[in-house]
């Protein structure tokens, strides 16, 4: 399918979140008379979707404690988006307005749907000469409403997906820390006969596997860009009969752990239709350096399904077969 064609499928599942600026407290003093002029920005970052730079409130003049209670237009997101950031300016008639305060709150508090009224603690980003002098009292807050309007097909440890039909693109996306530097996630798609005995495993050193039936787009070292980072495609029709079972990993190359990984998801597709059915996104970080996605299998009529897994693991591939069978047994799919 055409990035065209694919890019309108998106737009038309694109997500909304909702979001009222209700007020804030103990804000940075960045004015000679020991006030502000407050307002926020609600920034455009990667995965959402605004006009401009962000979404702005109304400026309250000559406080550190401003009430707002304003609702801003209803942004729309998609599955890259990772967290929300909010900025708080003072803003300057003469000069350029400076930014006092800022928050970023992971998208994942927000997938259940449900309103969430919170207190988030701002980080204080004001320098300048009179916020070196001046602070306000206590710790800035910020108090805001949010709900998220969820269009995603999320997948939880443990459940069943029916796979719609035989094309099928898996994709992973991930983005780095600042400080981490370049970290370099794999994905990669091990074969299983009934035994449990790798007939096959398609990776960035083996590409196209399962005699063209399951193809690696090629390797990512970054993360960087638009899309998805990575993908593998599956004509599941076109799989040799020994195939009982396709376990999809997500490695990390270097061995960097996945705390030093800001954000990560996997997800499946229908080639054809080009929807998503499937999304998993790692909210939860942990030490390890590889993840069990789950499994792809024939259920007793026949017919794939989807099997999510999320178990952390420490690599991926034949040094995670005993595992993986030991699992696999466990929860019949072998």
């Amino acid at each position: 399918p055409s990035s065209k064609k694919m890019a309108q499928r998106e737009q038309a599942l694109l997500s909304k979140i909702f979001v009222t600026v209700i007020e804030a407290k103990n804000l940075p003093v960045a004015d000679i008379g020991g006030k502000s002029d407050p307002y926020v920005l609600f920034k455009d970052v990667k995965g959402i979707r605004m006009s401009g730079k962000g979404l702005k409130t109304s400026t309250k003049k000559k406080t550190l404690d401003p009430v707002w209670n304003e609702q801003l237009p209803p942004a729309e997101w998609n599955y890259k988006l990772a967290k929300l950031v909010f900025k708080v300016y003072d803003h300057d008639t003469f000069s350029q307005d400076d930014l006092i305060a800022a928050c970023s709150i992971p998208i994942d508090n927000f997938l259940d749907g449900q309103p969430k009224d919170m207190w988030v603690p701002l980080k204080n980003k004001f320098e300048g000469v009179v916020g070196a002098l001046h602070g306000g009292n206590g710790q800035p807050q910020l108090h805001l409403n949010i709900r998220a309007e969820v269009h995603l097909p999320l997948v939880w440890p443990g459940q069943f997906v029916p796979v719609p039909g035989p094309r099928v693109t898996l994709g992973l996306g991930w983005d780095t820390a600042k400080k981490a530097g370049q970290i370099d996630l794999d994905a990669s798609v091990v074969g299983l006969d009934a035994a449990g005995n790798i007939v096959e495993r398609v990776f960035f050193q083996h590409l196209v596997g399962f005699g063209g039936a399951v193809r690696h787009k090629g390797d990512n070292r970054t993360g960087e860009g638009d899309g998805d980072d990575e993908e593998i495609f599956f004509e599941l029709d076109r799989l040799p009969p020994t195939v009982t079972c396709l376990a999809i990993f997500i490695d990390s190359y270097t061995k960097v752990p996945f705390t030093k990984v800001k954000s990560a998801y996997m997800r499946l597709r229908d080639s054809v239709m080009l929807n998503t059915f499937a999304f998993f996104r790692l909210s939860k970080m942990t030490e390890h350096t590889g993840l069990f996605f789950g499994c792809m299998y024939r259920d007793p009529s026949g017919r794939f399904v989807f099997r999510t897994a999320a178990m952390p693991t420490n690599g991926a591939g034949p040094d995670m077969l005993p595992g993986l069978v030991r699992y696999l047994k466990d929860n019949q799919v072998l």
